[in-house]
């Protein structure tokens, strides 16, 4: 089974919304978010994070500095856009597991044992050769042939109207590497995870949504009047944490 680049096609909805879920459950879309993600990891490694402003201008002038100070590249990890590059990414790739595991999962169940004789002389790849030994005999040594060279094998009977009937002989090995599809997926989705979860999603969370405001001042914790947040953007070398 070939896995399709192509998203989810919903049926049902306004047009609208079945556009956006089909271009964000296609394989094309992820992989373009994904190239955007690994340019600006290229430049958030190659440009030091949460230098002093003054830094940026002794080292790449005045204009330089303000462009990546508004493009939040000296913070690209925590930038908004980063972020929401991540969380479209999220969304993206789980949708191609959800639209491709199940097929994967039927695909490796199946040995399509079921093909009809007639099919298989359109098969690229076929010989034929008159066997001397009866057909259950040579079902059963081909088949014991397979299994003991790692094959999955499974024997189907077949009746015949105009003969004694036959065996179809199924075989299938290396289906195992399909699962690397659904653990390479999986893995995008834990590593896009963390990084929202690494970039000050949960403190933003809090500030949005728990009342609690930045301290942008200096001095200790104690100081924030117990509802305040350190913004790591003035604070550099600090992760920005909740007071308790």
């Amino acid at each position: 089974m070939s896995v399709s680049t192509h998203g989810l096609r919903v049926h049902r909805g306004p047009h609208a919304l079945r556009a956006a879920v089909e271009l964000f459950s296609s394989m094309r879309f992820a992989i373009a978010l994904l190239t955007v993600i690994c340019i600006a990891s290229i430049i958030g490694t190659v440009l030091k994070q949460h230098e002093s402003i003054n830094n940026y201008v002794n080292q790449f002038g005045p204009f330089w500095a303000e462009v990546f100070r508004t493009a939040r590249l000296e913070s690209i990890y925590s930038a908004w856009w980063f972020l929401l590059i991540l969380a479209f990414l999220v969304i993206s790739t789980s949708l191609c597991l959800i639209r491709n595991t199940p097929h994967i999962v039927a695909d490796l169940r199946n040995l399509k044992e079921g093909i009809r004789a007639n099919s298989l002389q359109a098969f690229g790849h076929r010989a034929e050769a008159t066997l001397a030994e009866s057909p259950d005999a040579a079902a059963n040594r081909i088949g014991q042939l397979l299994a003991g060279g790692g094959w999955k094998v499974k024997l189907q009977h077949r009746e015949s109207t105009s003969g004694p009937g036959g065996w179809m002989v199924a075989a299938r090995a290396g289906g195992a590497h399909k699962l690397g599809y659904i653990a390479a997926h999986g893995a995008i989705v834990l590593v896009c995870l963390g990084g929202l979860l690494d970039g000050d999603l949960i403190v933003r969370a809090q500030t949005w949504f728990a009342g609690k405001s930045v301290f942008s001042g200096g001095g200790m914790i104690a100081d924030t009047g117990g509802g305040g947040v350190i913004d790591s953007d003035k604070h550099q070398g600090q992760r920005p944490r909740m007071q308790r």
